[in-house]
């Protein structure tokens, strides 16, 4: 694999804050930007970015385009038209991660076969293409169950929760129901995990093999959507140990070059896997202050054939900001920044709704519950 240096042009595929922040740090670093948003224009990395492409993922000229101008192309989203990277391929230019780890990840039916396939744990399972298999899943998996579509939703969506209490021709006499607002589609059926803590680990891998991760982060979600995290969770060394050897073991398994974020269930001392993602991910966020070496620019040296750099963070936390914050208006950022401590990360995003991801604030502190006290503090103080 050849080294690529500045000023080689980093192509981006798709337009969000993952994106943004992978820009930022290319730029910083001397590499220019170019970016295919997916359609809209002055997106969050479209913004920042030395070329924007305003263009669906299919649109075959804007494809050529970007192809024509990156010296490598590498992604902030996994649910996308995977045309490009044939078009790439044809062309000569590398596309890292390669497309079949985003076809693993962009269909959650394909990703749990894959994960099995690399010898970890995940919840038992079962997939659906229809009401009847739907039924017929529902009746063999019992406890709580949640019915997922195979493709698309995030944040809590494209999902339905299926309560225990029900006796089994209730339950199975639903699936009907369940299959059409879930829009028809293919699904899984998953046993909800009634785990101890929600964890997962960033792990960037070169093309030569190296791997270097964060340690393992914390999260909280509310409502389906990420609201903090915390590094290092609050585990038992051995645990730590066992989480950071899966997402190598899945990095190396998916040959991954770039970064993948793994994310697990702690059940006692069990850790299931619960998806992945071939990119930087909200939970890595605390890595810009708290890494020597952040998730995105882990990512970068990975596509660029750079040698990976120290990830190891300090105790720190981050709390996602979503657009419910501006509904009385403005936020107050200069009461959450009264704290020299916190740092605010905005992503340029023009319409805050709710539920929709806006922005997140950092700490670094002594211990991580100091950090997450603090971050907490300053998103209360932001209500104008």
């Amino acid at each position: 694999m050849s080294v690529l240096v500045p000023p080689a042009v980093i192509g981006i595929v798709g337009g969000g804050q993952l994106g943004r922040m992978l820009a930022q740090v290319a730029q910083r670093h001397g590499y220019r930007v170019a970016v295919l948003t997916g359609g809209d224009e002055r997106t969050p990395a479209g913004a920042v970015a030395d070329i924007e492409i305003p263009a669906a993922f299919d649109d075959t000229a804007a494809v050529q385009r970007l192809v024509a101008c990156a010296d490598v192309i590498t992604w902030e989203l996994e649910d996308v038209d995977l045309h490009l990277a044939g078009v790439a391929a044809t062309a000569g230019v590398p596309v890292r991660p390669r497309h079949q780890v985003l076809a693993a990840a962009a269909d959650r039916a394909a990703e749990k076969r894959a994960l099995q396939a690399a010898g970890v744990a995940v919840a038992p399972y079962r997939e659906a293409a229809g009401p009847a298999e739907l039924a017929t899943a529902i009746a063999h998996l019992d406890g709580p169950l949640i019915v997922k579509t195979a493709r698309s939703g995030y944040d809590g969506k494209g999902q339905v929760r299926l309560a225990a209490d029900g006796s089994e021709p209730e339950r199975t006499a639903t699936a009907a129901e369940v299959f059409r607002r879930l829009g028809s589609v293919r699904l899984i059926v998953e046993r909800e995990v009634p785990f101890d803590r929600e964890v997962s680990v960033v792990v960037a891998r070169s093309a030569n093999g190296a791997v270097a991760d964060h340690g393992v982060m914390e999260n909280v979600h509310v409502d389906g959507i990420l609201d903090t995290t915390t590094v290092p969770a609050r585990l038992p060394e051995e645990v730590t140990a066992a989480a950071r050897q899966i997402a190598a073991r899945l990095a190396r398994h998916l040959d991954v070059v770039g970064v993948l974020c793994t994310e697990m269930f702690v059940v006692g001392s069990e850790l299931l896997v619960n998806e992945v993602a071939p990119r930087p991910h909200n939970s890595g966020h605390c890595t810009i202050e708290a890494a020597a070496v952040s998730q995105f620019e882990q990512q970068l040296r990975a596509v660029c054939g750079l040698p990976l750099g120290d990830g190891s963070c300090r105790p720190a936390a981050m709390t996602q900001l979503l657009g419910d914050l501006w509904a009385g208006g403005e936020p107050a950022w200069g009461e959450a920044l009264s704290d020299p401590g916190i740092r605010l990360h905005l992503y340029g995003k023009r319409d805050p709704r709710p539920g929709r991801k806006m922005g997140h604030l950092t700490c670094v502190d002594a211990t991580p519950e100091l950090a997450l006290k603090r971050v907490l503090a300053a998103r209360e103080r932001l209500a104008p």
